[in-house]
C-alpha cells in the first residue's frame, strides 16, 4: 500500500512539472524570421513585444519608403536584447545600441549623416555609467559628462558651437561646483 501512494505521488509531480513546463514554454514564440515593424501581428503589451498574442523572439525590422533599411533590433521574450542599429537613408549608419533583457547596457553610440561621431554612452542595468560625449556635426565636442549609476559624477564640460566653455564644473557627492551654464535671472521690476 505505501509502495502504491508512493507512485502515485511520483506521478502527480510528474504531471505537474510537465504543467509547470507546457505553460511556460506556451508563453513564448520564437519567429526564426526577421519580422517587419508594421506587421499587425507585433503588439506591444504591457511594455513587452508580442507577436500573435505571445512575447516575441527575434528581429524587428523598420524599412524606409524605398525599401532600404532603416532599423533593426533584437528581442527576446518581448524585450529589446541584443544589438540595435540605425541608418540614415543611403544606409549610412545612424547608430549602434546594445540591450540586454530590456536594459541599456554596454557602449552606444551614433553618428551625423556626415558620418562624424554625434555621441558615445556607456550603461550599466539602463543607467548612464561612465564617460558620456556628444559632439557637434562638425565634430566639435559638445559635452563630455561623467555618470556613476544614472548621476553626474566628476568633472562635466560643455561647449558652445564656437568652443567657448558653456559649462565646467565638478559634481561631488550630488553637489555642482562651478560655472554650470546656467543663466542667472535678476529682477527687472523697479
Amino acid at each position: 500500500m505505501a509502495h502504491r501512494v508512493q507512485l502515485h505521488n511520483k506521478g502527480i509531480i510528474l504531471l505537474l512539472q510537465v504543467i509547470i513546463c507546457s505553460f511556460l514554454f506556451s508563453c513564448t514564440s520564437a519567429p526564426a524570421l526577421p519580422v517587419n515593424s508594421n506587421n499587425p501581428l507585433l503588439q506591444l503589451q504591457g511594455g513587452i513585444l508580442c507577436y500573435e498574442g505571445k512575447a516575441f523572439t527575434g528581429t524587428v525590422y523598420r524599412l524606409y519608403p524605398d525599401g532600404s533599411i532603416a532599423r533593426k533590433t533584437q528581442y527576446a521574450d518581448g524585450r529589446e536584447d541584443g544589438i540595435m542599429q540605425g541608418w540614415y537613408p543611403g544606409k549610412v549608419l545612424q547608430e549602434n545600441r546594445l540591450f540586454a533583457d530590456g536594459k541599456k547596457v554596454g557602449i552606444h553610440k551614433g553618428w551625423w549623416p556626415n558620418g562624424k561621431a554625434k555621441f558615445e554612452y556607456m550603461f550599466t542595468d539602463d543607467e548612464h555609467n561612465g564617460t558620456a560625449k556628444e559632439w557637434f556635426s562638425d565634430g566639435k565636442l559638445f559635452r563630455v559628462f561623467h555618470y556613476n549609476m544614472g548621476h553626474e559624477d566628476g568633472l562635466q564640460q560643455m561647449w558652445w558651437p564656437d568652443g567657448t566653455v558653456r559649462a565646467n564644473y565638478v559634481v561631488k557627492n550630488g553637489q555642482q561646483y562651478g560655472l554650470i551654464g546656467r543663466k542667472l535671472c535678476t529682477n527687472t521690476v523697479k
